[in-house]
């Protein structure tokens, strides 16, 4: 899986390459305690291969490359510091323990061992509600962006993490209250049937979005509201009337919202307006994001499609993609914010 991920690019990038590195790290950990398992022996050479510090911070940046156009050097560094400065460590730990330096059943290992484990589970749970809250931040930004978000949220990152925390405190709870782990094998079993879960998980979903552009410009993350921050705020608010009478004049002429993909930056490029400017032209005038507007006319069209004899021949469906929704589910629940009952009650009381 992780090679797979490892060889998608898109436009010049390796789309998937933290998640990528990601799995390849969960193999050679399990492959790692695998062996040593099977060797009866704690530290082979695969014992620094463990990337619990690691391993977080690859959803981490991620997620953070789906929130951005680009990572500095530093902020890519910083993340993957804590794993570099783990190998490092647990590479000297292995070295002093074949020297006979460190003897590998005396109470230097036991301690170390404690105090690893205690800081590989806080690390991780502490990383995990870090990257929950930007899933929350970059789901709520892709209303903004796009007019169809199927496929396009990051919900599966969601239970990845939801995943990690839970065989974290599970891993803790069973490491405290377990005085012998080999009689208690059965406990351990939920966690690894997790930990194997959460590997397929990862590659599946990641492969299901890897053809998909859902990168959202960082500049319509500002709250700015005009096309120029030294204008005065009437003339912005006149600035962005203008716009938004343009951008409806566009909608009832054009009916770009017939195109299922149609989204911010591909509106941006019909009209020759930036992205930012439709968008707080929308936001001011309405009070919509770019996904609400965007699907009220498709269900105005749906409306006059159910109403046309032009149309007696589609089934309901069939109208919700010929108005520009790319699904049942997404036609039903904006044709029912907009008039409060479904496309088939309505198509038999049209009034």
């Amino acid at each position: 899986m992780g090679v797979v991920l490892l060889s998608i690019r898109r436009n010049g990038k390796f789309e998937f390459k933290y998640l990528g590195i990601l799995l390849l790290c969960l193999g050679l950990a399990v492959l790692g305690e695998t062996y040593g398992d099977c060797a009866d022996v704690d530290f082979t050479l695969l014992y620094p291969f463990r990337f619990f510090f690691l391993i977080p911070n690859l959803v981490f940046l991620h997620v953070e490359s789906k929130m951005v156009d680009y990572i500095s050097l530093k902020k890519r560094v910083t993340n993957l510091l804590a794993g570099g400065i783990e190998f490092v460590f647990l590479c000297a730990v292995l070295i002093l323990v074949q020297l006979k330096v460190i003897n590998p059943d005396g109470d230097f290992l036991y301690y170390f061992d404690e105090l690893y484990t205690y800081l590989t589970v806080i690390y991780a749970l502490i990383i995990q509600v870090i990257i929950l809250k930007k899933i929350a931040v970059y789901n709520g930004n892709l209303f903004k962006y796009f007019s169809t978000i199927r496929y396009k949220y990051l919900n599966w990152l969601k239970w990845v993490c939801i995943i990690i925390i839970t065989t974290e405190v599970y891993y803790i709870l069973f490491y405290i209250f377990s005085s012998d782990v080999e009689a208690n094998d059965l406990f351990y079993a939920p966690v690894a049937i997790l930990e194997l879960g959460l590997i397929f998980y990862v590659g599946i979903s990641a492969l299901l979005q890897s053809n998909l552009q859902i990168e959202i410009p960082k500049d319509l993350l500002s709250d700015e509201s005009g096309p120029n921050e030294d204008l005065k705020t009437n003339e912005v608010t006149e600035f962005q009337h203008k716009v938004f009478d343009d951008i409806e004049h566009f909608m009832q002429r054009k009916k770009p919202f017939l195109n299922a993909d149609l989204n911010l930056k591909l509106l941006s490029q019909l009209m020759g307006i930036s992205e930012r400017q439709i968008s707080n032209a929308i936001n001011k005038n309405t009070g919509f994001n770019f996904y609400t507007f965007i699907n009220q006319y498709r269900v105005q069209e749906a409306i006059l499609m159910l109403k046309s004899e032009d149309y007696a021949k589609f089934s309901i469906v069939g109208i919700g993609e010929a108005a520009g929704f790319n699904s049942k589910s997404s036609f039903y629940n904006n044709f029912r914010k907009v008039t409060n009952v479904s496309p088939s009650r309505y198509l038999q009381n049209p009034s």
